[in-house]
């Protein structure tokens, strides 16, 4: 596999699909309460907001653990986008940052459903660039079946780099 720079790179996009999902339950949920408080039925709007107090928890942790960023990979540079969804801006990181920050290229490797008959999933990667004390992590995409290995290797060449594995299958013997 081969990279070429510039490296363009969107990998908030699966975590911006689930942060609409949960702010969309929020909204339905505010809204039921609403609904039920204007008809005077304070019980049902009691077991609403306490439903709502911990779907709202929920987005709160995906808010905070989520990990996409969208930027653009230089031979010197990395520029990161700052991370919003509708106008919010979420953690993460964001700016300019030099490739003497980075110490490494990470593929972690993420295992697949254990349903075997399953339509999607299984095995897949994600490919990071490894932020020196003071940098973060970077995403750089997310990849499937094994190919992260070899667009990790890529990576790290074009950005002279070392690449670290990160739960990386083994060879089962028998």
């Amino acid at each position: 596999m081969t990279v070429t720079l510039p490296y363009r790179f969107d990998t908030a996009n699966v975590w911006h699909t689930i942060l609409k999902g949960a702010l969309g339950l929020n909204g339905v949920m505010l809204l039921g309460i609403a609904l039920k408080l204007s008809v005077g039925d304070r019980r049902t709007a009691f077991g609403l907001a306490a439903a709502e107090a911990i779907v709202f928890g929920f987005t709160r942790v995906f808010v905070r653990f989520q990990s996409g960023s969208v930027g653009t990979l230089y031979r010197d540079r990395v520029e990161v986008e700052p991370n919003a969804l509708l106008g919010l801006p979420l953690p993460g990181p964001k700016g300019l940052y030099a490739r003497e920050r980075f110490s490494a290229v990470r593929v972690e490797f993420m295992s697949g459903p254990i349903n075997l008959d399953a339509p999607s999933g299984g095995p897949h990667e994600l490919v990071w660039i490894t932020g020196r004390e003071g940098t973060p992590d970077v995403l750089l995409a997310r990849t499937e079946r094994g190919s992260g290995r070899d667009l990790g290797a890529a990576l790290a060449t074009v950005l002279d780099l070392p690449v670290v594995e990160k739960n990386a299958p083994t060879a089962i013997r028998l």
